[in-house]
């Protein structure tokens, strides 16, 4: 029967047809017969859910075999094999075909082209051969010599389980209906188990001639149904719910599970679910762990089903449900036996935990604990106590790694939980008197940079600034990151005294505060010279590195000076003075507008000739009154008998020449020496000529285009004046929206007319 396309195969006299299952009328057409066959067998291997699977039929022709496909109107040849001799007997589970020569069992895949045949043994009397349709091995059952059922993979040709021993029993019949197979005699029927083959039931039955399956309900399992001369049987199974009862009372876990999963469907669900829980505790009383472990997933209970026999993991409070199946299974007394139970259950609950979405706080906890009790897992406490995804009872925890000596995990679970000042007082400790007893795992975790992060996440200033004297002390870099990383913007006072006993640092922070957060602050930039000039006056000079360190220092110092927001205190003018920092002088005289002053430090004593330059360009260009003046005063200077000589006279001429500088000529030429001969300003004075009549040149321009731009003007204004207005009463002003009383008005230059009044009141 092929429920599918509702046929029904037959075979009479050598002809092999169909007939429609709804009218048991013989399908028409010649293309629906097969002539000349011996036995057929349907593949037993044909999911009826699936609506793409194609049906196929073997046939058993003299001295050959042929695979016919089945549609609803004709049988359709796909494959034929010629075999030395007709086959008695004949299974087909596509692509494998196992059969009964005259003397053996062989078997044939039909669908390789070199259509190889595999010997396998001989039979007695008579050749019975089943398939085990369930089996991913392709396997059939043959009736063997010996009295033996023996079972072959089509695939590999071994035996995949043992031989089932069936003694005196003369084999006539065999069919298999998932977990069992039925084996025919003349006067009864036996059932064995293909799980463990083992004979389960005998019945009497008399003169069976032929067995086939019928599903008599969709999604139901075949009936077995067996024929006789002129009665036909069929055989219920017991419930399958009373079969797994009773094996599982029995302990026979494999079995039980293997007919729960035939017959179970999703109205059964949470029936089945229990029968794997009920499985899972059998196989932990017999300490098969890891497969008690698969079921225990399987089912989904809840971790509590096997948390309750564990009662030395529960906390003090009820939080877990008692199982209503318990019975002691792992002895307390054996060190063994509990290493075994702890690593089945840490396991079973991390694999819950993550398929599961219940995974409660107080499951959690018990993890924890499972990890300390576990010395191989000691290494998941920690990461495990920083997983924010991990929730954990704060008391039952606080206590669990108190008491274990987990001191750095209970640090970072204060943490988690927002005690910081309880987690930096145990972490400081840590740091400073780490305990004789805490685990391997957890020594030099903690440490000043672990700290630090701790702080980074602080929010609160207080517990900042009591935390702060310990670190510096520690460490002054760490201590910077931190203050660094804090929100203040340099008004906070208790930082400042804070850090009066760290000079270096004091004097980083204020660096971050100016430079890097741009504060602009009087305070700050006055602290941060005074500290700049306090560490000048206390570097050796000797050493190289405190050379660089003062040069950086007095770059820095300068950049601070030229800000308007550094006004100059008593002490810091007396600190330039005492250093002899001429260049942060310079910066002072131009602050207080002593540029004369400026320039004869920067000429005179510092001999920066392009510093001077550059000092009369900046401060000159927006006054060039002030500018020719600077540089004249520059002049002067290199033109002082005193200070003349050759570096003077040729920093006289270069200032000459300079394209940047402005003099008076007639002025310059009065102050040259009386000895300098004329032919040295040669330079100077084509400049100066050059300059001047550039200047008389671009005025000229200017003076004619300002007359073109007055002219254009009143031309448009006398051509306007010329224009006639027409004054009518439909012409009313665009402010007020009233008419015009009179000929006094105001016309606007895109020809609109307005009030006098309106118009001054609208400007």
């Amino acid at each position: 029967m092929i429920d599918a396309m509702n046929r029904v195969l037959y075979l009479c006299d050598g002809v092999l047809g169909m007939l429609d299952g709804a009218t048991v009328e013989i399908v028409p057409g010649g293309g629906a017969k097969v002539k000349g066959v011996l036995a057929f067998s349907l593949n037993d291997r044909i999911d009826p859910e699936n609506p793409f699977i194609s049906f196929e039929v073997c046939v058993v022709r003299k001295r050959q075999i042929a695979v016919f496909g089945v549609s609803e109107s004709q049988l359709t040849l796909l494959t034929e094999i010629a075999l030395p001799e007709t086959p008695l007997e004949i299974v087909y589970s596509e692509p494998f075909v196992c059969f009964a020569s005259s003397s053996e069992y062989q078997v044939i895949n039909v669908k390789e082209t070199s259509h190889e045949i595999h010997h396998l043994f001989p039979y007695p009397d008579l050749p019975v051969i089943a398939s085990l349709t369930d089996s991913n091995e392709h396997e059939f059952l043959l009736s063997g010599p010996g009295g033996l059922g023996m079972f072959v993979s089509a695939q590999t040709l071994v035996a995949p389980r043992p031989p089932i021993n069936w003694a005196e029993l003369r084999v006539i019949r065999m069919h298999y209906s998932a977990p069992y197979i039925l084996v025919f005699s003349r006067e009864d029927i036996w059932v064995f188990s293909s799980i463990n083959q083992q004979p389960k039931q005998s019945l009497q039955l008399l003169g069976c001639r032929s067995v086939c399956g019928a599903l008599f309900e969709a999604g139901a399992h075949a009936t077995p149904l067996m024929a006789a001369d002129s009665k036909v049987w069929a055989l219920e199974n017991v419930p399958w719910q009373e079969q797994v009862d009773g094996l599982l009372e029995e302990k026979r876990v494999n079995e039980a599970l293997q007919i729960a999963r035939s017959y179970s469907d999703e109205d059964t669900l949470p029936h089945f679910r229990g029968i794997l829980q009920r499985a899972a505790l059998v196989q932990l009383h017999r300490q098969e762990l890891r497969p008690a472990k698969e079921l225990l997933l399987e089912s989904e209970c809840s971790p509590s089903f096997v948390l309750a026999f564990c009662p030395d993991l529960l906390p003090s409070a009820d939080i877990l449900t008692t199982s209503p199946f318990f019975i002691p299974i792992f002895n307390p007394h054996d060190p063994a036996a509990m290493n075994e139970r702890n690593a089945f259950l840490i396991a079973y609950l991390e694999e819950y935990r993550r398929s599961s979405t219940d995974f409660t706080e107080e499951m959690n906890w018990i993890l924890l604990k499972l990890f300390s009790l576990s010395e191989q897992n000691e290494g998941s406490i920690l990461p495990f106590i920083k997983s924010f995804r991990n929730i954990l009872p704060y008391e039952e925890t606080v206590h669990l790694l108190s008491e274990r000596r987990y001191l750095v995990a209970l640090a970072f679970f204060q943490v988690r939980m927002g005690h910081l000042e309880k987690a930096l007082t145990l972490m400081k400790d840590l740091v400073d008197n780490p305990p004789a007893d805490l685990p391997a795992r957890e020594v030099g975790v903690v440490t000043v940079s672990t700290i630090v992060d701790v702080l980074k996440s602080v929010e609160q200033e207080k517990l900042l600034l009591q935390t702060l004297p310990w670190l510096l002390k520690k460490d002054q870099s760490a201590g910077l990151q931190v203050l660094k990383h804090m929100s203040s913007n340099g008004n906070s006072s208790d930082v400042r005294t804070l850090l009066e006993g760290f000079p270096n640092v004091h004097r980083q922070y204020l660096e971050f505060l100016i430079f890097d957060k741009e504060i602009q602050k009087e305070q700050l930039y006055q602290e941060l010279a005074v500290s700049y000039l306090t560490n000048l006056s206390e570097l050796p000079s000797c050493r190289p590195d405190a050379i660089f360190n003062a040069f950086e220092m007095r770059t820095n110092l300068q950049t601070v000076l030229r800000s308007p927001l550094c006004t100059f205190g008593a002490d810091i003018e007396a600190s330039i003075e005492q250093l002899q920092l001429h260049e942060e002088k310079v910066i002072l005289l131009a602050k207080r507008g002593e540029h004369l002053a400026a320039l004869d430090l920067l000429a005179s004593r510092l001999k920066d000739r392009a510093g001077a330059v550059q000092y009369c360009v900046q401060y000159g260009k927006r006054d060039k009154l002030l500018k020719r003046q600077l540089f004249e005063h520059l002049l002067a200077i290199y033109f002082n008998p005193r200070e003349q000589n050759e570096e003077s006279v040729r920093a006289a001429l270069e200032l000459l020449n300079d394209e940047e500088a402005d003099f008076d000529p007639a002025k310059v030429l009065s102050m040259l020496p009386a000895n300098w001969p004329l032919s040295c300003l040669e330079g100077f004075l084509s400049h100066t000529l050059r300059r001047s009549l550039h200047s008389q040149r671009t005025g000229a321009v200017e003076r004619g285009l300002a007359k073109c731009l007055h002219f254009s003007a009143q031309l448009s204004t006398v051509g306007r004046l010329k224009d006639k207005i027409l004054l009518t009463e439909e012409r009313r002003c665009i402010f007020c929206k009233k008419p015009f009383l009179d000929c006094t008005f105001k016309r606007l230059t895109d020809g609109r007319l307005v009030h006098l009044h309106c118009h001054s009141s609208n400007q």
